[in-house]
């Protein structure tokens, strides 16, 4: 097999280990418009007539054209990773070849000589290079174009796999901080999976359906196997419909490019490119539903270990899988694949399942894992609250499915910060009430009345609003309206929830913060009201802005702090742990220990399960 490895593959490979090692310390860094300054006013005017379409067509047609991001929304972008779409919110390499056979074909067509052919060619990548920007991958699938068409007018063709060495040698030359783009790294594996595997993979596919659906299979499931290491490596998390969603996507995107260039190209004529426009905007639009639709589904993802072990473990896998598909070592390689799979999936979903065992199933309050965000379950005699659900919709979704949460009685939206409310759509048409801090904008009421639309009641919170969560009482002590304060975190919606008199030993009481600043967390204070209770939901991820006495004042023998893995916040800060700790609190946090779960037995013990246990799973054992 080293015999039909390119001459360049070595040098390639080298280079890019060389490279990596002079610019360790910096990363690529994206310059559009700095040679072409018009350039900026382009997307800009694109972005802009891209808006007038609401929703998520007119925001990622700018990314699936020129591969601009920035009006493509979080649940959105969470969507497509979830689907394995990711690699179309910017321009793919694809893209490149679409722009680039179809100035061929016109130039053809115009019965151009090669020569002519190619120049045109040549004219039109060079223009779609610009318009687009140094994009990893542009840069990729450019090199290689050139390198192909240089190639064709000389009459001495070149192989696949060659171009792609030396693009690669030549992209590291002009750009050695490229080693460290994991869009390069992603680019190049696709690349080497569809020159590599496609082709055997289609004629194995091609035993069991006809070969146009064979050819649609292997192309994503080609690209799929190169790059899953790398995508390990940043989202532990395997796509289940990643390969389907990709089947259905990867039609439209011809259509959305050639569309959506052509309406860059004839701009000066409004009601033509508005019309290719239009159609390129439905494109995106199917694209988005695709990413939604798969994403809301079962199982839509399994859980991989992260790091190193993680990428080893994918790596694996990968290789055994081309060694099955190419015939080499087929037995060897099927037994490494088979069994790295199943060391991944036994260190997550295993463990997992073994952990969910010991699950108690009378919990009373509940800490969803969803990263860098809040979500809190209250439960009481059947009856269930939710307070915030984080920034996206799959990780919400998964904790109430692992809770076994169907129907929600009350949403308490404590703010609209992405965070607190971005995964809203997960339960959209599940709720009966919403409860809601004051909106900030055009974006914030489109949620209510989103959710309003799913069949739920809207109410406006405000200090003294009361009501039940089963036996127990829950009462608004933030924001009141004798004290305005700006919108966002300062009016976040504050909920305690106390016991009543239909309590026994196995009420749990506890203060939902929100992300209640400091000063705002001083004044609700001195207001009065505040009382003693088993369960803090510590303010705004665990910050240092936070008032020391109001924790010492409710004495919670538990504190949860939603919060993301190795945030850039620094969240939670050691002052606060501090603070928790000087007040009694255990703290159980999402980062660490994943889904928390807090109740009481009867005999009144108060005591916390944790999904992930970095000390004894079981904590707390104390009586009323």
């Amino acid at each position: 097999m080293i015999n039909r490895v390119p001459v360049l593959a070595f040098p390639a490979a080298a280079a890019w280990i060389v490279a990596w090692w002079l610019t360790k310390s910096t990363g690529y860094r994206r310059e559009a418009g700095q040679l072409f300054p018009w350039v900026d006013d382009l997307h800009e005017d694109f972005l802009l007539r891209a808006s007038r379409w609401a929703g998520d067509a007119g925001a990622l047609v700018p990314g699936l054209v020129l591969g601009n991001t920035d009006a493509i929304s979080e649940s959105l972008s969470e969507a497509m990773q979830v689907t394995s779409l990711t690699h179309l919110m910017a321009v793919s390499g694809s893209n490149c070849a679409i722009v680039v056979g179809l100035a061929f074909g016109i130039a053809a067509l115009c019965r151009a000589p090669l020569w002519g052919r190619v120049a045109a060619s040549a004219v039109a990548l060079a223009s779609f290079v610009i318009v687009v920007g140094p994009d990893p991958s542009v840069i990729r699938s450019s090199i290689m174009a050139t390198i192909g068409l240089a190639a064709l007018l000389w009459g001495r063709p070149v192989a696949g796999a060659t171009a792609l060495c030396a693009a690669i040698l030549v992209a590291l030359m002009f750009d050695p901080t490229l080693s460290h783009s994991v869009g390069f790294a992603l680019s190049v594996s696709a690349t080497l999976g569809l020159l590599v595997l496609a082709r055997p993979l289609t004629k194995i596919a091609t035993r069991w359906m006809p070969t146009p659906v064979a050819i649609a299979v292997a192309i994503p499931l080609s690209a799929a196997i190169a790059c899953q290491p790398i995508v390990l490596g940043f989202s532990p998390y395997i796509p289940m419909y990643g390969i389907v969603a990709n089947i259905l996507a990867e039609p439209l995107i011809p259509f959305a490019t050639v569309f959506g260039l052509l309406a860059i190209v004839l701009s000066p004529m409004p009601f033509v490119s508005d019309g290719l426009l239009a159609m390129a905007t439905a494109m995106a639009g199917l694209v988005a539903a695709i990413a939604r639709t798969g994403a809301a589904l079962p199982v839509a993802r399994l859980p991989w270990p992260p790091g190193e072990w993680g990428i080893v473990l994918a790596a694996s896998v990968s290789f055994g899988i081309v060694a099955v598909v190419l015939g080499r070592w087929r037995a060897l390689g099927g037994l490494v694949a088979v069994v790295a799979a199943t060391l991944g999936l036994a260190s997550t979903l295993g463990a997992s399942r073994v952990a969910w065992a010991s699950a108690p199933h009378d919990w009373s309050w509940a800490q969803c894992d969803v990263g860098q965000g809040d979500a809190v379950l209250v439960r009481d005699a059947g009856v269930v609250a939710l307070i915030d659900t984080g920034r996206t919709e799959p990780p919400i979704r998964e904790c109430l499915s692992a809770l076994g949460v169907a129907h929600i009685d009350i949403l308490v939206l404590t703010h609209f910060d992405v965070d607190h409310a971005g995964g809203y759509g997960a339960v959209v048409g599940r709720v009966e009430t919403v409860l809601h801090g004051p909106p900030d904008g055009d974006a914030d009421i489109a949620i209510i009345e989103e959710l309003r639309a799913g069949g739920a009641r809207i109410v406006s919170a405000e200090r003294g609003l009361t009501g039940a969560i089963g036996r127990l009482h829950w009462r608004v002590l933030w924001p009141s309206d004798s004290n305005p304060r700006e919108l966002g975190n300062p009016s976040s919606v504050t909920l305690l929830v106390e016991r009543t008199t239909g309590c026994d030993s196995t009420c749990v009481t506890g203060l939902a913060l929100g992300d209640l600043p400091r000063a705002e967390q001083t004044m609700m204070r001195l207001a009065g009201g505040i009382v003693s209770i088993d369960v803090v939901k510590v303010s705004h991820h665990g910050s240092r802005d936070q008032d020391p006495e109001l924790y010492r004042r409710v004495r919670a023998p538990v504190a949860l702090i939603g919060v993301g893995a190795d945030n850039e916040y620094g969240h939670p800060t050691a002052e606060t742990l501090d603070v928790l700790a000087g007040a009694g609190s255990t703290v159980a946090r999402s980062d660490l220990n994943g889904i928390v779960l807090v109740w009481r037995t009867a005999a009144g013990e108060l005591r916390v399960w944790r999904e992930r246990a970095t000390e004894p799973r079981f904590t707390l054992n104390m009586e009323e």
